[in-house]
């Protein structure tokens, strides 16, 4: 994966200004000059730093996964006896969307791609999604599941992942009903799992043998 490099602060500006501009107008409509306009400098400074258009848009779309990737990993190392496997992610979602623009960046990318992308976005999307499987299949480990099972369960969460960013996309003032729902199955299916695994490791009661 793409390593968040150090960079000066005129190329990060440059960078925050180009998030921006891509995520409201899209890859065809965006053009150098506003975005060296947003920035105050002149269009042909930006080639100091990124060589086409193409190149500032390969540089977001590597900074967004890894930050994107980086989070997935802040919420599921979080310590919460009251969440289950993979909630702080699901709980943060609608406010990293909102208030990140990289992840705004990531997710409409990848449900609308400009076509010269395609591929590098799939590419990269299939790794944050990998990213999460290893992370969940990780925290399913102490329900000892069946290997199948515990590929049903990961698909399931990846299946509200997934449904959560098209809601944030598309669904407006509706998405807080529609999470609920979302989590209320999710709730139901891992409390259903939390009592079959403590059912499970309950002790084998052996009755005493009688004295002869």
């Amino acid at each position: 994966m793409h390593v968040y490099t150090p960079r000066t602060a005129a190329k990060q500006r440059l960078i925050d200004a180009a998030f921006e501009h891509f995520v409201r107008h899209g890859y065809d409509a965006a053009s150098l000059r506003a975005i060296a306009e947003h920035v105050g400098i002149r269009k042909a400074s930006i080639y100091t730093h990124f060589a086409s258009k193409e190149a500032i848009f390969a540089q977001l779309l590597a900074d967004a996964l890894y930050l994107e990737c980086t989070f997935v990993q802040q919420c599921f190392e979080t310590t919460d006896a009251q969440l289950g496997p993979g909630e702080a992610y699901c709980q943060a979602f609608q406010s990293r969307y909102q208030q990140n623009i990289s992840t705004r960046f990531l997710i409409r990318m990848a449900y609308a791609p400009p076509s010269c992308f395609i591929e590098k976005i799939q590419q990269n999307y299939e790794y944050y999604i990998q990213r999460i499987r290893q992370y969940m299949q990780h925290a399913l480990q102490e329900y000892h599941l069946p290997q199948a099972k515990q590929r049903l369960y990961i698909d399931a969460y990846l299946g509200i992942v997934d449904s959560l960013s098209v809601e944030l996309l598309y669904a407006g003032n509706v998405y807080r009903h529609r999470f609920d729902a979302m989590m209320m199955l999710y709730h139901s299916a891992y409390d259903a799992l939390a009592i079959q695994t403590n059912e499970h490791s309950k002790p084998v009661h052996t009755p005493s043998p009688k004295a002869p």
